[in-house]
């Protein structure tokens, strides 16, 4: 063999020495390492255990927050509840607030009833209208629906004490 093909085939040996050699002296791979995988190992269960705590912290924060959304809920439930009533009653008593017009002269002519058959007359037409019943009396002077109210109170308590009651809410 000459030369030249001997330093052919020796100079890739000796690259390949050489290389083996430099890898053998990296510090990665020297002793040192298996502290470093400790501490990296100690490191990692660390954060591993605060992301438990974080996670665990937040899922009660996830139920408190359930909780406090049911209860708004609950209280927007009862508080529509409480709005639509409120809004009823206030349509109840503007139904009350509006009479009937009554013709002047039927006003007097209940006025000048005597209280016994004006009584009876009364009851019967709060039987088949009461917002004409109501608009009557309080279109009458106080004295006359008085003595009226008073006579029906005797045979029919609770229908004087509903008209009563419905005369003053519509004022």
């Amino acid at each position: 063999m000459n030369m030249k093909n001997l330093l052919w085939i020796a100079a890739p040996i000796a690259l390949s020495a050489g290389v083996i050699w430099l890898s053998a002296q990296d510090p990665k791979t020297g002793p040192n390492e298996g502290v470093k995988v400790g501490e990296l190992a100690e490191k990692l269960q660390a954060r591993e255990q605060a992301l438990v705590q974080k996670e665990s912290a937040l899922q009660q924060t996830e139920q408190r927050l359930a909780t406090l959304q049911s209860t708004l809920d609950k209280d927007r439930a009862d508080l529509a509840a409480r709005e639509k009533s409120i809004q009823d009653a206030i349509a109840k008593l503007e139904v009350l607030k509006q009479r009937p017009p009554i013709e002047p002269k039927l006003i007097q002519v209940y006025e000048k009833m005597d209280p016994v058959p004006g009584a009876k007359a009364l009851a019967e037409l709060a039987k088949l209208n009461p917002e004409v019943c109501v608009s009557l009396l309080a279109g009458m002077q106080p004295k006359k629906s008085a003595g009226l109210l008073g006579q029906m109170a005797a045979t029919e308590p609770k229908l004087a004490a509903e008209l009563s009651e419905k005369v003053g809410l519509s004022k």
